[in-house]
């Protein structure tokens, strides 16, 4: 008995091992009051047994979704549950969550500190103070008037009065009527960012007192590449009311008016909308020549991440600017946002340096109309001998990243190692049950 309880512990001690541990992720890390925060869980193996999740201030907890799937560990098909929990903000603002615990299979799993932004109704709609009948299907536009290359959200809702007493319900080619009615929307010569819903949900909205129920089925953003303004003709949606009788509801039409930018020699390249940047460098301000710190920009705020760039920051005679990352963090459908730049910078020559005279960016701000320009505001003061050549460089960990090969495959140790102790266990249980059935 003994013999077959340590070939079945040999055979099942690596199997166990390969389960990832459980997780909690908090985020996203910016919303609007519509939407939502979820606290995930991720669990890996057959079993999982979850606890209540926490209150969180300033939020309201709702519903609780559990997803099943698989996924690959080393090779292995694995089980993986998702147990999300959403949680509608209460009011707009920073809100620093806490860690906090919640008991995973008979043991406690510990979140990370959070950092939430909630952006108040800045991206809200500007057609709720229009006549909606009982039950209404809206086209909605954020703003009125635009510049070029700014944003402006477009959303297709279908209305229904509290006090409405037909049953409507939405046919079953209500996604090939949405996809439809998308394409018949989008303005020619301007990007989309589309928010992609999945499923429709319910939300409530009071417009001039009276209680609707609101379904939205389309929203994204838009914006012109030119002044032509943007029309948004009379759109039909066909809803079911009752079991089959089909009802068309039809929208009324939009024109949002575009504006063209002031004169400007950059005008056709700066981005557009309302942003501000936040800086964070390693260690102080004193440096000293041959060794790199790290220096992060974020760029936050509405309008067009995707388009912020600082270009390449070129080398000079004092400073060696190497990109170690870009992270943009911009939902689909959404204004707001924010843009990460990571640097690795090393100095060469001693002296007072600005690295506002390097990293900088032009911009149209939307709500003064005029053009701005973000900096760093950063200064360093560098000492130490001048690097003359490279037999004088400090060595560093982005030194000959120019000359690094990516083509050329390394030996991986670990992995060589997960192999080998495998064939070992392997092995050894081969020859255990060799020796047995000698026996």
């Amino acid at each position: 008995m003994s013999f077959r309880i340590l070939v079945f512990f040999l055979m099942v001690t690596p199997l166990m091992a390969q389960y990832p541990a459980p997780k909690i992720t908090v985020g996203p890390e910016r919303i609007s009051m519509h939407d939502y925060l979820t606290v995930t869980v991720t669990v890996y193996g057959p079993d999982y047994a979850l606890d209540d999740f926490p209150e969180l201030a300033g939020f309201e907890r709702g519903k609780r979704t559990v997803a099943h799937s698989e996924t690959q560990i080393d090779g292995r098909k694995t089980e993986l549950h998702t147990i999300t929990k959403y949680y509608s903000p209460i009011e707009g603002g920073e809100f620093i969550i806490p860690p906090f615990e919640i008991e995973v299979n008979r043991g406690m799993i510990r979140s990370e500190a959070a950092r939430i932004i909630v952006e108040d109704d800045e991206e809200g709609y500007a057609d709720l103070l229009i006549d909606i009948d009982d039950a209404d299907f809206v086209v909605e536009c954020s703003k009125k008037e635009i510049f070029v290359g700014e944003g402006v959200k477009i959303r297709l809702s279908f209305y229904s009065s509290a006090k409405n007493t037909v049953n409507w319900q939405f046919p079953k080619d209500i996604g090939d009527q949405v996809e439809a009615l998308a394409r018949k929307i989008k303005p020619e010569n301007s990007l989309e960012s589309r928010n992609i819903i999945s499923s429709i949900g319910q939300r409530e909205e009071y417009i001039k007192g009276v209680k609707y129920f609101v379904y939205d089925l389309f929203e994204a953003v838009y914006y012109p590449l030119n002044n032509h303004n943007m029309t948004i003709p009379a759109l039909t949606l066909r809803m079911n009311k009752g079991e089959n009788r089909s009802a068309p509801l039809n929208s009324k039409p939009r024109v949002i008016r575009v504006k063209e930018l002031p004169a400007h020699p950059l005008r056709d390249k700066v981005p557009v909308g309302t942003f501000r940047l936040k800086e964070n460098m390693q260690g102080g301000e004193d440096k000293l020549t041959g060794e790199s710190f790290n220096f992060g920009i974020t760029l936050e705020g509405q309008g067009n991440m995707d388009v912020l760039n600082f270009g390449k920051i070129e080398n000079d005679k004092t400073l060696d600017f190497f990109e170690s990352g870009v992270r943009l963090q911009q939902e689909g459908g959404k204004l707001a946002g924010s843009k990460v730049f990571n640097y690795k910078i090393l100095p060469k020559v001693a002296g007072d340096y600005d690295l506002g005279s390097y990293f900088s960016l032009i911009y149209f701000n939307i709500k003064t109309a005029r053009y701005d320009t973000l900096m760093a505001r950063w200064k360093i003061r560098v000492t130490g001998s001048t690097i003359v050549s490279k037999n004088n460089l400090v060595k560093d960990i982005y030194t000959g990243i120019d000359n690094l090969r990516t083509d050329k495959n390394e030996f991986n140790a670990r992995s060589f190692l997960r192999v080998f102790a495998n064939f070992i266990l392997i092995f050894m249980v081969m020859t255990l049950i060799y020796i047995w059935k000698k026996k």
